[in-house]
């Protein structure tokens, strides 16, 4: 039944029923010791009573005779709702005194000197009894006391304590609803807005409540997934765009160069030897683009890397990368400065690769000043060129996937935007550092920062 319950509503008979076991269980112990309090507050002036009987008759030759005579001394000290009397040894009465009517109990000689609380009809009666004995007497001094006065105002207290619990079900239920709408609303909230996304799309938050508790930290972490969710989705949204218009060109070109030579470039030696190489070279293109889309599909289903990583000398990485580019581009000056042999924790093969892009960008961005300047300290790997540069506002995009600050030349300059998307997801799995320092028309500063090796 309950398993069927909405959340709102398991949270009101939860908490009702909790406050009224507490109110219960804090009116019964209440009771209790009420009830105990008055019993021993009723035994100890019995007690004081029979001291002050004891002690009158202790000064005195007793007999059953002067104890009749001496009656108005027990009279003296009788209280309302309460019974005394003396017996001989036999058990008979010989004084029986009551301002109401007389406490009938069976009469016996004293067993032992303790408190009895006994049921009489409707009644309870505290009897306390003690041996009073003289020079020629043995008998027994009993006190009964009847209890109708605490008992009633136990019977009061119980009425109270039945109406005031009845009080105190009706509260509960109001603050059980007023909790539960406290907890349950913001709940809701996250609910309908899932419904609003489902329905309209990502743009849609959660309004968080300035009350600072775990529900508004469930509320703001559920905005943030959403922001992180729909950054996401619109650089997939963005990727796929990207990629198709990519792909565009040099699929357009194939498809130009094989319908020229279906229809007349098959005769043509030239038009033939001329189509084969363009198309080659999209091929290669494509080839190129591929590879790279497939590189970064790798790094984002790695993100770290998790097999152990071995210490490598980057100086013969380095060499070999900056003597390959001076054979493939003799016009450029390559300047490389080792200033220490610290080691780092990296694949050879992930340091050529970044190190080829970093000098690729600088290549392909450079104007008249054909110099790249490669250093690398403490773990700290730049690449420095003295071309056209990148704007402020452009600097923080340039590693997003396809971006390109200006799409038209950079495409003739061979580029797809990837290769620093590829570094930037690189330095990431090695939980290191990519940094870009440029200014417009004086060039660019790659710089790559590996942790420190332990």
């Amino acid at each position: 039944m309950m398993k069927k319950l909405k959340l709102k509503w398991k949270i009101v008979l939860w908490a009702t029923a909790l406050m009224i076991g507490l109110f219960i269980s804090y009116n019964i112990l209440q009771y209790l010791v009420m009830n105990s309090w008055m019993i021993h507050y009723e035994e100890q002036s019995i007690e004081k009573k029979m001291a002050i009987m004891q002690n009158y008759y202790s000064n005195q030759k007793l007999s059953s005779q002067l104890i009749k005579e001496d009656e108005s001394f027990v009279n003296s000290i009788n209280e309302k709702s309460e019974t005394i009397r003396i017996l001989d040894k036999d058990g008979n009465s010989i004084v029986a005194v009551s301002e109401e009517e007389l406490l009938q109990i069976p009469s016996h000689l004293v067993q032992n000197e303790q408190f009895e609380l006994i049921k009489l009809g409707d009644d309870r009666l505290l009897i306390y009894r003690e041996p009073l004995v003289g020079t020629n007497f043995v008998g027994t001094i009993e006190i009964v006391r009847n209890m109708e006065i605490f008992d009633g105002l136990l019977s009061q207290f119980g009425f109270v304590m039945f109406l005031s619990g009845i009080g105190a079900v009706f509260l509960s239920l109001i603050g059980a609803l007023f909790l539960s709408k406290q907890i349950v609303s913001p709940i809701q909230d996250i609910s309908k807005t899932l419904a609003r996304i489902k329905k309209f799309g990502l743009e849609e938050r959660v309004n968080v409540q300035p009350t600072q508790d775990e529900i508004s930290e469930l509320a703001i972490h559920f905005n943030e997934l959403m922001d992180q969710l729909e950054t996401s989705f619109n650089q997939q949204k963005q990727f796929v765009e990207d990629a198709s218009h990519e792909l565009r060109t040099p699929l357009s070109v194939l498809n130009g160069n094989l319908m020229m030579l279906n229809r007349w470039g098959k005769e043509d030696v030239e038009v033939l030897n001329k189509s084969l190489a363009s198309s080659l070279k999209e091929v290669d293109r494509m080839d190129k683009l591929v590879k790279d889309l497939l590189e970064l599909s790798r790094l984002d289903s790695e993100k770290t890397i998790n097999t152990e990583i071995p210490l490598i000398n980057p100086k013969k990485v380095i060499e070999k990368v900056v003597n390959d580019f001076e054979i493939t581009h003799p016009e450029f000056g390559f300047s490389f400065q080792l200033y220490d042999d610290t080691p780092l924790a990296i694949r050879a093969g992930h340091l050529e690769q970044l190190l080829t892009i970093l000098i690729d960008n600088a290549i392909k961005y450079s104007k008249d000043d054909k110099r790249v300047n490669i250093d690398y300290r403490q773990q700290k790997l730049s690449v420095q060129d003295f071309g056209i540069g990148i704007s402020e506002e452009n600097v923080p995009k340039v590693t997003d996937r396809f971006y390109r600050v200006e799409k038209s030349r950079n495409r003739k300059k061979g580029g797809y935007g990837i290769g620093l998307s590829i570094a930037q997801k690189l330095m990431d799995s090695y939980k290191g550092s990519l940094v870009i320092e440029s200014q417009l028309g004086q060039g660019t500063s790659v710089s790559l920062t590996f942790p420190k090796v332990n």
